[in-house]
């Protein structure tokens, strides 16, 4: 084999397994909101820490979190002046609604703990 070649092969072959595979990967969508007035809650923070992937919600309380792994992960969100909310989500080649409803806390915020 010439070396050109083969250093393409070797290349091909290392690419391929240090990228997952497109169908490997899903989106988790929703809407962050108060659970006592319906609002939306801009800037909560959604994410899942075992990934270090998250995303901010915009001023209608949406989010999108993109390029998450396959599989069941532990999904949170997070505000100040809130406690903060975990639930579980099963990601696949679809994308994931996953509305969160967060509880006011204290004047000094509840992002620290779980209620």
């Amino acid at each position: 084999m010439r070396p050109l070649a083969l250093l393409v092969a070797l290349a091909t072959a290392v690419s391929a397994q240090s990228v997952p595979e497109v169908a490997d990967l899903g989106e988790i969508t929703g809407v962050v909101t108060n659970a006592e007035t319906g609002e939306p809650v801009m800037g909560a923070g959604v994410a899942i820490p075992e990934l270090g992937l998250g995303a901010v919600s915009q001023r209608d309380g949406s989010f999108v979190i993109e390029d998450v792994p396959a599989g069941t992960h532990a999904v949170r969100a997070a505000a100040y002046t809130y406690h903060f909310e975990t639930v579980e989500a099963e990601v696949g080649g679809e994308p994931v609604a996953l509305d969160f409803a967060l509880h006011p806390g204290s004047a000094a915020g509840c992002a620290s703990h779980d209620h």
